[in-house]
């Protein structure tokens, strides 16, 4: 069974994914609007990203035309390349993917040792953090139909990751942010991580939640 870190990490690759997205969309938009990341565009300065990703490459060339932004730039392309060096490391008998850094861990994570996942999720956190503020773009928690409480601490946050373009492979958080205890944690993951914060399968929520039809598709799970 999947472990938990690595159910974050990609989580958290998915939801950077859509702030690339999100990024590219805004640097290329031309609404007028000087002086936000909207107006913005391209530069033709040789600053590159450092991990072959001509969408990166584009949201940082239009971004580092604001000194403004620099070190939000440099904040996402740190991080980013530090997971991809984390992943490469780990997994150096069987090699890294060639191509744009976030498509080539999003194919690796699963293959990680949890430790490594979860020094990966933590640095891409960081990457989607700094991208969403510069977008002032929420995160991609969707709460569950009829907010039902979480099984480890009670509270109702339960929380749909929605990034991936797979609805049934949402995972479910608890947005409160309770971390298992491990073997004795009643939190229900079939993988017990303590300090690990919680994570599920959309196959849990469907089985576990009481959800009916309704509410399961309303959430994409």
């Amino acid at each position: 069974m999947t472990h938990p870190s690595n159910q974050h990490a990609a989580a958290n690759c998915w939801s950077l994914r859509r702030a690339w997205a999100a990024l590219r969309d805004a640097n290329t938009s031309d609404d007028g609007d000087a002086g936000t990341i909207r107006s913005w565009r391209p530069g033709t300065g040789g600053h590159g990203s450092g991990h072959g990703d001509p969408l990166a490459e584009a949201v940082v060339a239009g971004l580092t035309s604001s000194t403004r932004h620099a070190r939000t730039v440099d904040t996402i392309r740190d991080n980013v390349d530090q997971a991809r060096w984390l992943a490469t490391s780990a997994l150096r008998h069987t090699g890294m993917p060639v191509g744009p850094a976030l498509a080539a861990l999003t194919g690796v994570i699963d293959d990680l040792d949890p430790a490594t996942a979860h020094e990966v999720a933590r640095y891409l956190d960081r990457a989607d953090t700094a991208a969403r503020r510069a977008l002032h773009l929420g995160d991609d928690h969707l709460p569950l139909p009829g907010n039902p409480r979480c099984p480890a601490c009670g509270v109702r946050m339960l929380r749909a990751r929605r990034s991936n373009p797979d609805t049934t492979a949402w995972p479910v958080i608890c947005a409160a942010g309770c971390r298992c205890t491990g073997n004795t944690c009643g939190c229900g993951m079939p993988v017990k991580a303590r300090n690990v914060d919680h994570i599920w399968q959309a196959a849990w929520a469907r089985a576990t939640l009481d959800l009916n039809t309704a509410d399961m598709e309303e959430a994409g799970l």
